[in-house]
């Protein structure tokens, strides 16, 4: 490998790590979350683009994002709810 993919690699790795840790403090774990879904929103493109297989290479950031929104979701219950607030007031009456 050469020096420039080595950097590269590590500092994809870095910021990996940095959106977890923000996913792990409870006062920015909705910052890490949507950094996160950034990131293997990311993954699914680079997977795509490389032509994997579906369900075994493709999706799975996927279901890594869904397992992480839907842990956010159960430790923070008001994310939840403020959501379908904001959905209904939007909506015409």
């Amino acid at each position: 490998m050469t020096k420039t993919r080595i950097c590269s690699i590590q500092a994809i790795g870095a910021i990996l790590l940095a959106c977890t840790a923000l996913y792990l403090v409870p006062a920015t774990a909705p910052l890490g979350a949507v950094l996160l879904t950034g990131y293997l929103g990311g993954a699914v493109a680079i997977n795509l683009r490389q032509g994997t297989p579906l369900f075994s290479y493709q999706l799975v950031p996927v279901y890594v994002g869904i397992i992480a929104w839907a842990g956010l979701l159960l430790r923070r219950p008001a994310l939840l709810e403020s959501l379908f607030a904001a959905r209904s007031a939007a909506s015409p009456a």
